[in-house]
Order: C-alpha cells, then sequence, then structure tokens
C-alpha cells in the first residue's frame, strides 16, 4: 500500500508541474506575440490622452556658432564694410570688430589693434575678457573681413578642437632644412620662432610638449579655438609677440605646440583641417560660386555688388530659419540642404 501511494502522489505532483509549465508557456508565448504585433505591425498605442507638448528651448533651430564669439579683423578701417558683416550677428552669441586705430580699449566687442603682423596678441588679450567675464563664450572663431564663412555647415563640427582653414598638406612642419619657396619662411623668421620657443621652454618647463627646432607655417586667415584652449593660447602668444613672431609662422607654431602637449594619444590631434575651405592667405577673385558652395573661403571682394550680394542673400536665407519650432530636434544639416535647393532649383 505503501508503494501505490507514492506512487499516486507522484503521479499528482507530476501532473501538477505539467500544468504550471503549461501555463508559463502559454504566458511567455502570449508576451512574444505582443512584442511582435507592437514592432512589425503598422500600428501605435497611445498611451497619452493628451497631445504630446513641444519645448521651444529644446525644439528651437539654433546656429553652431551660438556659443562663439566671432572675432573679425581689418587690416585698415574699412567701416563700410561693417554693414555687411553685422549679417553675422544673428550666428553668434556677438562679433567683435578688430580695426586698426578705432578705439584705444580692448574690450568684449571691439579693439584698435594696429600691428597686422601680430593679431593674435589681441585675440589673446580678448580671450582673457572672455575667461574673466563672459562664461557663456565656449570659442572663438577668427577671421578676416574679406573671408566668408557658411554657419550651418559647421554643423557637425567638434567645438572642442582647434581648426585651422586649409588642408593639411599646405603647411609646414620643420626647421631651416624645409626648404619652402614661401615669401616668408626666412631665417629671420624661424628664429623670432625658434627664441620664442626657447623662452617657452625656459619660462615654463612642464607645460609645453616643444621642439625649438621645429616650426610650422601656413595660413592663419580663419581658426577657431575652444575655450578650453584658451590659457594655453594667451601664454603663447604673449611670448611669441615680444619675439616678434609673424602670425603664419606664428599662429601654427603656436598650434601645433597646443597639440603636442593635449593630444589624448600620439596619434590623435586636437587640430581640425578645414580642407574644403577655398582659397589662401593670397587668394583672390572668390566668385558667386564659390561663395555659394564652398562652406569658408578667403578672399572675397566686398566692393564687389555681386559678391556683396551674394554674402548677404545666403546669411539672411539660413538667419531666417533660426529660432523656428520644430517637432523633432533641429537638425541644421536638413536645414542646408533646403537651403541648397531653394538656391539651386530651376527658376
Amino acid at each position: 500500500m505503501l508503494t501505490e501511494y507514492f506512487g499516486s502522489l507522484s503521479k499528482t505532483v507530476y501532473h501538477y508541474y505539467s500544468s504550471l509549465n503549461q501555463k508559463y508557456l502559454i504566458v511567455l508565448t502570449a508576451s512574444i506575440l505582443l512584442i511582435l504585433m507592437v514592432f512589425l505591425f503598422p500600428f501605435k498605442i497611445n498611451f497619452q490622452s493628451q497631445p504630446l507638448s513641444i519645448n521651444p528651448n529644446i525644439h528651437k533651430i539654433r546656429s553652431p556658432f551660438s556659443r562663439t564669439l566671432a572675432f573679425i579683423r581689418m587690416n585698415m578701417q574699412r567701416l563700410e564694410r561693417i554693414q555687411v558683416l553685422e549679417n553675422y550677428r544673428p550666428f553668434f552669441i556677438d562679433l567683435h570688430y578688430s580695426i586698426p586705430h578705432y578705439t584705444n580699449i580692448t574690450n568684449y566687442t571691439i579693439d584698435g589693434w594696429i600691428s597686422g603682423g601680430e593679431p593674435y596678441k589681441v585675440v589673446a588679450d580678448t580671450m582673457q575678457i572672455l575667461l574673466n567675464n563672459y562664461s557663456m563664450v565656449e570659442g572663438v572663431l577668427y577671421f578676416h573681413f574679406d573671408a566668408w564663412i557658411n554657419p550651418f555647415q559647421f554643423d557637425r563640427m567638434n567645438f572642442d578642437s582647434i581648426w585651422l582653414a586649409g588642408q593639411l598638406s599646405t603647411y609646414i612642419c620643420g626647421g631651416n632644412t624645409v626648404g619652402s619657396k614661401w615669401i616668408y619662411w626666412t631665417n629671420d623668421s624661424l628664429r623670432s620662432v625658434q627664441n620664442a620657443k626657447r623662452t617657452i621652454s625656459k619660462e615654463y618647463p612642464n607645460r609645453f610638449i616643444t621642439d625649438e627646432n621645429i616650426m610650422c607655417g601656413g595660413w592663419a586667415d580663419i581658426y577657431y579655438i575652444p575655450r578650453r584652449f584658451f590659457s594655453d593660447f594667451i601664454v603663447l602668444s604673449n611670448v611669441f609677440k615680444k619675439s616678434g613672431s609673424f602670425h603664419e609662422i606664428g599662429i601654427p607654431t603656436m598650434f601645433n605646440m597646443i597639440d603636442l602637449t593635449h593630444r589624448p594619444t600620439p596619434f590623435h590631434t586636437v587640430i581640425t583641417h578645414l580642407e574644403d575651405c577655398w582659397g589662401g592667405c593670397c587668394a583672390y577673385g572668390a566668385g558667386i560660386t564659390e561663395i555659394k558652395k564652398k562652406r569658408c573661403g578667403h578672399k572675397m571682394d566686398l566692393a564687389n555688388g555681386q559678391i556683396t550680394n551674394t554674402l548677404i542673400e545666403f546669411l539672411k536665407s539660413e538667419s531666417s530659419y533660426l529660432n523656428h519650432i520644430t517637432p523633432n530636434k533641429s537638425n541644421n544639416q536638413s536645414i542646408w540642404i533646403n537651403y541648397m535647393w531653394d538656391m539651386f532649383k530651376p527658376k
């Protein structure tokens, strides 16, 4: 009888767990089918009784340079150009004009720096003002008044890196043995940079990675510096200015020193070269096509009415998108595509 009792008990337990497993299997199967239906079939389950609200502070279309100060340099007084350049204002946190003899002060928005050979010094002075008083400014974009910037085309840029306009191949880094035919690559110019680097090594022995025999040169009419490198640029600019370093050798050399000091690995630079920028330091004759299609370049002739109108037209067209509310997060690249279509679509 004991055998029969345990046999009956084991059957009861078996049937109980079999029934339990079947229930779990049914629940699991139903769950899988529900998930498949939600993801594979074209309908939505709306769990909200109210329509989705749009936060205008999140979904406003902003310029990529909304936290950047534009530093616009003139090597002579061309005050009549300011009216044209003011069309950049909607894209930047503010504009700073650097105009020789215009004023005796340097502040957030103006300076009267005279020398065309070392304008980096007044850029550094402005950076010091930003560090002291303007925490909302995250970077400085320097460009000559006769260069152009197409703001929305910088939407995907890394704003924590330094930018230099022009192809990497156009920049020289080396010493006297490089043998460049560039007019400013002379013994006197190289010696002034060499003296500056010696001073840096002596006064700041542990701050920068540097080799006094390596000098760099290249285009310096458009460049960007993020706030995290302001302090380094200020220190270097003060020393390079005292040595009389010409800006198209001084700036690339200073950037090279900052890069070697801060790059995360020997193979990952903190400098981005804007290789699609048109022209160079001394290139003339940018036409309407270049200004429309290239996101940056130098030089354009603002005395030419067609060139001036082209610049004003595309800046006003792009600025018309700013602060519009969109149902999704703003996509400035899509805005640029729409703008290009409006400009080049068949009439």
